[in-house]
């Protein structure tokens, strides 16, 4: 006999056929965080600060507030013209002071040759020491820029040697950053007393400011940056001590 379901019993489930099989909702990564654009350093960033003045004092606000993101902004644009052009900028009241210099040394020398020459040869020396004068202060742009140039090529060199060199950033960024640092650095060496160790704390600065560009350990750009004044003073103490050896041997 065949069992039949009450009227108050629960009736089977009822089966359901090709039902689709259910697929887990995909798991989507976190979205990445893009890096922060990066703008040019203010004196290349027209569209931001169109008047030229404002460029330059905005540099002046960056570097006092962080002068280590002058070395972030620095390879965001090329070229040497506009570091060679801050530095001159900044250059003027050495300038300035050099041709006061000039001047008075050029008095003084003219004065002297008054004295000990004759009326005709000291009218062609009055004549050429002032053009000399002149020559060297019209050249001392070219010296700036070469200074610039040949500055940042030896930090350059140098921070390879030290093992600090990263691939992406190449010796023209090194010189770009060199000439806009050394601009503030030379304003400071005109303070009295104080030029001189603000000079080195800038050459320090410069050197963080280098390995923080180049992605490497700080020690490395701050070797790299005063190697060659070790250089140059190790070449002095072997001058000192090696001239008068000569000077006495040859009198022997």
């Amino acid at each position: 006999m065949s069992e039949i379901t009450g009227p108050n019993e629960a009736l089977p489930p009822a089966i359901q056929l090709n039902e689709p099989p259910r697929i887990p909702p995909p798991v989507l990564d976190p979205p990445l965080l893009s890096a922060p654009i990066l703008r040019p350093v203010p004196f290349e960033d027209l569209e931001a600060f169109p008047s030229f003045w404002s460029r330059v004092g905005e540099m002046f606000r960056m570097v006092f507030r962080n002068p280590f993101e002058l070395f972030d902004r620095v390879p965001v644009t090329e070229g040497l013209g506009a570091p060679w052009r801050f530095l001159l900028l900044l250059s003027i009241p050495i300038f300035l002071i050099m041709a006061l210099v000039f001047f008075l040394l050029g008095m003084g020398v003219m004065l002297a040759a008054l004295e000990q020459v004759g009326k005709g040869d000291s009218k062609a020396l009055v004549a050429v020491i002032p053009l000399i004068l002149g020559v060297i202060l019209l050249l001392m742009p070219l010296f700036t820029f070469l200074g610039m140039v040949i500055g940042g090529a030896l930090n350059h060199f140098f921070l390879w040697m030290w093992g600090g060199l990263k691939p992406g950033v190449g010796a023209s960024q090194s010189i770009r950053a060199y000439g806009y640092a050394s601009a503030f650095i030379q304003i400071g060496g005109l303070i009295p007393y104080l030029g001189i160790l603000l000079q080195l704390a800038g050459l320090v600065v410069i050197g963080m400011g280098l390995a923080r560009m180049h992605k490497t350990d700080t020690w490395r750009g701050v070797c790299a940056v005063l190697t060659p004044i070790f250089l140059l003073c190790c070449c002095g103490l072997v001058a000192a001590i090696s001239i008068p050896v000569l000077i006495a041997a040859t009198r022997h």
